[in-house]
């Protein structure tokens, strides 16, 4: 029987270990050495970046980071190519269009099964949620205002999740390691911000551990389609700004038991759909060169495969069949 640390053989890491390494400098290190510039000396590095909110075009470009970081690697491993074939992949395929509709529905009920969680244990909540027409225009208006969660969607579980794939070869460290580490890359809005919001961050890391293991088993099914994470995220995250619950020590602890019964949930739905044979996680960068990419009968067909250009045995006409499309 498959589990959630199924493993796949691993693949090799050259030159893959030097794009995590560039990836976690332009995210981790740009965030934390921005914040760390301010803590020094707040009135200097003011006057010379500008005050430290989220309007400020500096720290919007570092909380952006993660889809920049993204760029850099798609383009240095092949080009303009390469991004073509990573936008491809958000073309879901038929056959999983009724998951979205699906997870959408699963997170709106989580999100008030988190309010009801809290209610039935004694941890307040807010009295009056918002009118579900408001709830629906925040909605639309969230996935801008949350700055830097569509960036986390395409970095995170875009790029750096394959690639912790293919280091590992299995769907649990691989969860592990991309959730640790939006964790960590988005501690300095929790740990700098108030005290409630620092003692809150090690259970809200959990959290993103959980939805990381998670997302290795669903986005592996869904070919690496990062929409299959940003839409039940999005949902998820408008909890606190729909009034459904405040954002605390305690209300993570029912968050964290619901996650890990849908995780549960989620790891048996597929496992059941997939009879027991559960798709093996996707790396980077072969899921942005596979038959549903780069092939004929795609939605989106793609030109060429770079993988297996510079695999061994790659001749001159097959090189000439991949600039055709033929490949």
């Amino acid at each position: 029987m498959s589990t959630p640390s199924m493993s796949s053989p691993r693949l090799s890491r050259r030159p893959y270990s030097s794009y995590v390494a560039v990836f976690l400098a332009l995210t981790i290190g740009t965030v934390w050495g921005l914040c760390l510039f301010y803590l020094i000396n707040y009135e200097f590095a003011a006057a010379v970046l500008g005050p430290l909110v989220l309007t400020n075009p500096v720290v919007i470009l570092v909380l952006h980071s993660p889809a920049l970081a993204a760029l850099c690697i798609l383009l240095t491993y092949d080009g303009p190519r390469g991004v073509a074939n990573f936008l491809r992949t958000l073309v879901p395929r038929r056959r999983d269009l009724l998951w979205l509709p699906a997870l959408v529905v699963v997170m709106l009920a989580y999100v008030f099964a988190v309010r009801l969680g809290c209610v039935a244990v004694g941890i307040p909540v807010p009295p009056d949620p918002m009118p579900p027409l408001d709830m629906l225009t925040s909605f639309f208006s969230m996935l801008w205002g949350e700055v830097g969660m569509v960036a986390i969607g395409i970095g995170w579980f875009g790029v750096f999740l394959p690639l912790m794939h293919r280091f590992t070869g299995n769907h649990l460290w691989s969860g592990i390691t991309t959730g640790g580490g939006v964790a960590v890359f988005a501690a300095p809005g929790n740990l700098f911000s108030s005290f409630n919001l620092a003692i809150a961050w090690p259970l809200y890391a959990l959290q993103l551990v959980i939805l990381g293991v998670a997302m290795s088993l669903l986005l592996s099914r869904m070919k690496g389609n990062t929409l299959f994470f940003l839409i039940p995220f999005w949902v998820s995250a408008s909890g606190s700004l729909w009034r459904a619950y405040y954002f605390t020590a305690a209300t993570q602890l029912v968050q964290i038991t619901l996650l890990l019964a849908l995780t549960g949930l989620l790891y048996l739905v597929l496992h059941h759909q997939a009879r027991g044979n559960m798709a093996v996680p996707h790396t980077f960068p072969e899921y942005l060169e596979q038959d549903y990419t780069v092939r004929e009968g795609a939605i989106l067909p793609g030109r060429g495969n770079r993988s297996s250009e510079t695999a061994p045995g790659y001749t001159t006409t097959a090189r000439n069949l991949a600039t055709r499309g033929a490949l």
